[in-house]
């Protein structure tokens, strides 16, 4: 069916979203999902970006189509993109685990302590069984950065990149 300017209008107002406006329906948009998963778990990021951004602008709201963005730009070391796509996510869907991790993540390597411990609080907050694989690493990179502090002060510098070391295998690991 093709774009009608009463479809356009609706997406203006908010009222449908663009794959509406282009006929692409949810079993549509489910198959262009699972390839861009498929793509990424093959670790084919470049072809998983491309589908993912497209979802991006067919389904704004969709908080997985943007947590993997994320995930894939921090991959790429992308990380101003990465969080912002996982601050999307998280804006969308504020029980996000993955998001909120990653992005405390990068927020650590780059020294934003005080945002990666509040990613890291929500996300373990989020996770009162201690079920969740995210929400279990972000209780590990928090008592890696307890560790790092506590040998900063009672070792010195080399101890602390020690531990930088870990916290920097981890974060590969995952």
């Amino acid at each position: 069916m093709p774009v009608t300017r009463e479809k356009v209008e609706k997406f203006k107002k908010g009222e449908i979203k663009l794959a509406e406006v282009f006929d692409i329906d949810a079993r549509q948009v489910a198959a262009l999902l699972m390839t861009g998963h498929n793509l990424y778990a093959q670790g084919r990021m470049e072809d998983a970006q491309k589908i993912f951004e497209g979802l991006a602008v067919l389904d704004s709201q969709n908080p997985y189509v943007h947590g993997i963005l994320g995930s894939i730009y921090q991959k790429q070391e992308n990380y101003d993109a990465a969080v912002d796509r996982y601050s999307t996510a998280v804006g969308i869907f504020p029980q996000d685990i993955n998001s909120l991790t990653n992005r405390g993540e990068i927020y650590l390597k780059q020294g934003k302590f005080q945002q990666a411990a509040g990613d890291f609080k929500s996300a373990i907050d989020l996770d009162p069984d201690q079920k969740h694989p995210a929400a279990n690493r972000a209780r590990l990179l928090v008592t890696l950065t307890q560790e790092a502090l506590k040998l900063a002060k009672e070792k010195g510098v080399e101890a602390v990149l020690e531990v930088k070391r870990k916290i920097d295998q981890q974060s590969a690991n995952a």
